[in-house]
């Protein structure tokens, strides 16, 4: 009987906790070096890769570590040169009640139309997106979603 009422009292706050979890809209807000929509030239190749049932593929930068792809169901759709136009249409922070500030995306479109995410940054850091030019810092800080 003990355990029953402990699930009756546990079941509003697990429900309430996982209710604490979200997005931000970044897009013009200011805090990122970019404002949407914009179209801008990738600097450096990268690739655009499946993860696991994930709906919306992503960027990532090239050459990269690729150990872990089986693990992570990580494939290589195609390569996408240096000197590619493409559009980024929308900026986003998920953040939650147990991690904080999550990651920071950009979400854009390429000339195929083919939809991407590309992982920008994490919390208050960001690093040098691909349509970024070379030399900039391997990580800045940002004040987004404070």
């Amino acid at each position: 009987m003990g355990v029953r009422r402990l699930i009756w009292m546990l079941t509003p706050a697990t429900v309430l906790l996982a209710g604490c979890q979200g997005t931000d809209d970044l897009s013009r807000t200011g805090c990122l070096p970019l404002r949407v929509p914009a179209t801008v030239v990738l600097q450096r190749e990268t690739g655009l890769y499946r993860i696991g049932d994930a709906e919306i593929p992503v960027l990532s930068d090239e050459p990269r570590d690729t150990r872990n792809d089986a693990f992570h169901r990580r494939s290589l759709l195609r390569q996408v040169p240096a000197g590619t136009r493409v559009t980024i249409d929308r900026l986003t922070q998920r953040w939650g009640f147990d991690a904080g500030k999550g990651r920071i995306s950009a979400f854009g479109t390429l000339p195929t139309g083919e939809r991407f995410e590309y992982g920008w940054g994490a919390g208050t850091v960001i690093g040098p997106a691909p349509w970024e030019s070379a030399g900039l810092p391997n990580l800045r800080t940002v004040k987004c979603a404070d």
